[in-house]
């Protein structure tokens, strides 16, 4: 039987070892949504899918979807997020796709969560560690407004127009209205039961 080979965008956001060298990874794709693909024999030194299967890596992936789900046959790693962020951005990332994993229902394309987070991570890279709460606030707001937990109003509209809009000035506008924008964050968190 052929398989249908899907190549896309994506940025893997977790990896599990199982058996003796297999993993399993949590990949947010751009065209097939979030997905649990799994890669045989790829913690072996001889496999040339290894070195681009780690966390927070940017990648072009293929998989094709079995009777066992999803199987990753090629990837091509563009960058890794976790290794071009200073050190007060490592810890943010962490828990943005910590949030990720949680609210993303699986297997549900979302280009315009995917395009977010793509950007948002390469704006993070110039981020100051005086402006790494408000990014955190600005992409969490954008990914429960896209998930549609939050709604855009008179309060949150400046950062939900452009939603791959990231700058300095931007930031700047979180900290007057940070307890109104973490009581929204912290209620869709709630909202959503998970």
């Amino acid at each position: 039987m052929a398989y249908h080979i899907y190549t896309t965008d994506g940025i893997i956001l977790k990896r599990t070892g199982f058996g003796e060298a297999n993993i399993l990874l949590h990949v947010l794709t751009e065209e097939l949504g979030l997905i649990i693909a799994s890669a045989r024999s790829a913690r072996l030194a001889v496999s040339k899918l290894r070195p681009a299967l780690q966390e927070y890596a940017h990648v072009s992936i293929s998989v094709i979807h079995g009777n066992g789900g999803w199987k990753i046959t090629n990837v091509l790693e563009k960058n890794n997020f976790f290794f071009d962020l200073p050190e007060h951005g490592r810890e943010v990332l962490a828990r943005i796709i910590s949030v990720l994993i949680q609210m993303i229902p699986g297997e549900s394309p979302h280009p315009e969560i995917f395009q977010t987070v793509r950007s948002g991570f390469e704006f993070l890279k110039t981020v100051l560690q005086e402006d790494i709460f408000s990014f955190e606030c600005l992409m969490i707001l954008r990914i429960l407004y896209q998930l549609g937990y939050v709604v855009s109003d008179s309060n949150t509209e400046i950062f939900l127009n452009e939603q791959n809009l990231w700058n300095a000035e931007l930031l700047a506008q979180i900290s007057p209205r940070k307890a109104l924008l973490i009581s929204l964050i912290n209620k869709a968190l709630k909202e959503s039961q998970l």
